[in-house]
């Protein structure tokens, strides 16, 4: 490696950490067709007209990434934004997944643009310590170091090809695939025959290419580069950190490059987008004494995560079966043609997106999900503890604001405090009592004896151990359920049942926006069903975790309780319930009634979430009939509060074909 002035003067005045500071944006585009591989021709309103990142017409989706992020930032923006907009589309169309068209109709193309910027410091630093002295302006100096980028990328657009090119086939054409012998990439070979600047430009965040010379390059914009068929998002890390260290590698070491290298570059970049996908390359020798240079660098300079890539990439130069249009041929099996394999591709991409589960918290992906949706300002500020960043706002697990007192919010997971804490507000609340011991059980049974009770845990959210007994249950039958509630928490809350059905009222900037019944785990007979076939059948239509029905033991011995084996044949239209308490995620389901509840309780329960001081959160109580005008206390009862509910509870209801947009709601009541 020999360096040139730019090269030394970086490491002179140790600016070498600005090598790992180069960011990216990226534009994916995909054709979107229907199951069959026909163009879509259903309105698709997922966004929208003001969506910057988001655009969805008849046929395309358009997805744009935040500009100027760091390699693992647009990987994760990508990867967010792929989610988002697979789970709207449903499982009637899919993303085609290669840069060429399969379609011609479509009037754009498709395929990917990647936006590389050096750091504006690099640039103000090396300005001021020693390239001012050449006397010509800032933005000619940085203008000159974009285009050193450039000219030195140009050499290597047959290298960029032979890795990533993708399009056997010119679909677009309708040539069938038998006619005509595949290429590495036909995407390729028609930008280097037609396009002004082929693959590779200069350009920048304003209106006409003109200003570019007084405004300055902002980026180097790459277009050469073929998606990623075996990747749901088009575009791969592999690709990012290949030109962040070609980028590297150029900035620093010495340029040669003549305007006739750069002629005959252009013309082997022709040849090898046409190569045969299966023959050793004609560039071989030097793409592979070239990555190896790489190699050396990004290793003397610390590139994180370089070595998975390069072994990927040097696997590609050795073995020609592994280049991506070779390993689309060689994997297309009983797939008729390529266009066949790249539907089912896509199929399995768009499917594989709505059964997947998210990396984050329920919650905050669900609100950043929205977020994308409607064209918001997102980031994720502290992402292991779900706190994200809206318009400006904060946001911890799709529902706590700054607004919440941390003191409160304790008080809340503490559930029998909070009760004492109403308790002395005048607020009708359930009796309960704390359980740490099998002694302490022994003594309170006489209290307990004769009492339909619940034993679940005392300091946050209800686990599946949770046991109601509708009947007072035997002191072994106690002792039971409080030992398998004791394996999961420090503390065992015993509290007596009361009369009445169960509501959760979500509660979003002091404002009720849902209030569900919670109905425990059940099924019902059809007469010639057994109850496990009841059950299974449930399970296979389950929209959603908490629907899923697992028989642990509470389920098991509710089912004992009434007599019922999983053989038993169940009657028709009888209702059968697994379980007595309504849990979150032990399949229980819910009923929207905050259209239907008379609203003194509604004003109720905003007095109630005052007097806790929850501006956001959930509130759980039991109200005998929610028809009945509030009059007196004991029409409501006080069981818990909830920081961070499942927004999941309120999405999915009965009597719902479609999942409601809580998210939405949320968003809109922040805004």
């Amino acid at each position: 490696m020999k360096f040139d002035e730019i090269g030394d003067q970086i490491i002179d005045s140790d600016l070498t950490e600005a090598l790992h500071a180069f960011t990216f944006q990226v534009i994916r585009r995909w054709q979107i067709l229907d199951r069959q591989k026909n163009l879509n021709t259903q309105e698709l309103s997922l966004v929208g007209t003001k969506n910057e990142y988001v655009t969805v017409q008849e046929t395309a989706l358009t997805l744009k990434t935040k500009a100027n992020l760091s390699l693992d930032g647009v990987l994760t923006d990508m990867e967010l934004q792929n989610q988002a907009l697979r789970k709207r589309l449903g499982s009637q169309v899919v993303l085609w997944p290669f840069s060429e068209k399969l379609h011609a109709s479509l009037a754009k193309g498709v395929g990917s643009k990647i936006r590389l910027a050096l750091p504006e410091q690099l640039f103000t630093e090396l300005y001021a310590a020693k390239f001012s002295k050449s006397k010509i302006s800032y933005v000619t100096f940085r203008n000159q170091v974009y285009h050193k980028l450039l000219e030195e990328f140009g050499q290597k657009k047959a290298f960029l090809i032979y890795l990533f090119g993708a399009t056997p086939y010119a679909w677009e054409t309708k040539v069938s695939e038998g006619q005509v012998s595949p290429k590495r990439s036909v995407v390729a070979q028609a930008k280097l025959a037609t396009d002004k600047n082929p693959g590779i430009k200069l350009s920048g965040t304003y209106q006409e290419p003109s200003e570019m010379q007084t405004k300055g390059v902002h980026y180097l914009e790459f277009d050469l580069l073929d998606f990623d068929p075996f990747h749901e998002n088009g575009v791969t890390a592999h690709q990012l950190r290949l030109l962040e260290v070609m980028a590297g590698y150029f900035l620093l070491n010495e340029s040669t490059t003549t305007p006739s290298d750069l002629q005959a570059a252009e013309a082997l970049a022709k040849e090898v987008a046409q190569e045969n996908p299966f023959a050793k390359s004609q560039i071989f020798v030097q793409a592979h004494t070239f990555l190896k240079q790489l190699d050396r660098f990004a290793k003397k300079f610390g590139y994180a995560k370089w070595q998975g890539t390069f072994d990927v990439l040097k696997k590609r130069l050795e073995t020609p079966a592994e280049t991506p249009s070779t390993r689309l041929l060689r994997t297309q099996g009983k797939h008729e043609t390529l266009a066949d394999y790249g539907a089912f591709l896509a199929q399995n991409y768009q499917e594989a997106a709505l059964l997947k589960e998210p990396s984050r918290d329920k919650n905050t992906q669900t609100i950043l999900d929205e977020a994308i949706i409607s064209g918001l300002s997102y980031q994720e500020v502290m992402p292991s503890q779900g706190i994200v960043e809206l318009n400006g706002k904060l946001l911890k697990r799709g529902i706590q604001t700054t607004k919440e007192s941390a003191i409160m919010t304790e008080l809340w997971q503490q559930k029998q405090l909070a009760k004492q804490y109403l308790s002395g507000q005048a607020v009708n609340t359930s009796q309960a009592w704390i359980v740490n011991n099998r002694q302490e059980l022994k003594q309170l049974y006489p209290t307990l004896k004769g009492k339909a009770v619940i034993v679940k845990n005392a300091l946050g959210d209800s686990k599946a151990q949770t046991q109601l007994f509708r009947l007072p249950p035997t002191q072994a039958e106690l002792t039971r359920a409080f030992e398998k509630q004791a394996k999961e928490t420090g503390q065992v809350m015993i509290e007596q049942v009361v009369q009445g059905s169960v509501y959760r009222a979500l509660v979003v900037n002091d404002e009720i926006i849902s209030l569900v019944e919670r109905i425990p785990a059940n099924v019902v007979g059809d007469g010639r069903s057994t109850l496990k076939e009841l059950i299974n059948r449930k399970n296979t239509r389950a929209r959603a975790e908490f629907e899923t029905i697992t028989l642990g033991e509470v389920e098991r011995e509710t089912l004992k309780a009434q007599g019922l084996k999983l053989e038993s044949v169940i009657p028709r239209g009888i209702q059968i319930l697994l379980r007595y308490d309504a849990t979150f995620n032990t399949g229980s389901q819910a009923y929207e009634v905050l259209d239907e509840i008379d609203s003194s309780y509604l004003t109720e329960l905003k007095c109630l979430a005052q007097a806790l001081q929850l501006h956001d959160g959930a509130l759980d109580v039991i109200i005998p009939n929610i028809y009945q005008p509030y009059t007196e206390q004991a029409q409501l009862t006080f069981l818990n509060a909830h920081a961070y509910p499942a927004l999941a509870l309120h999405e999915y209801v009965l009597l719902q074909p479609k999942r409601r947009p809580i998210a939405q709601k949320i968003i809109e009541r922040f805004n």
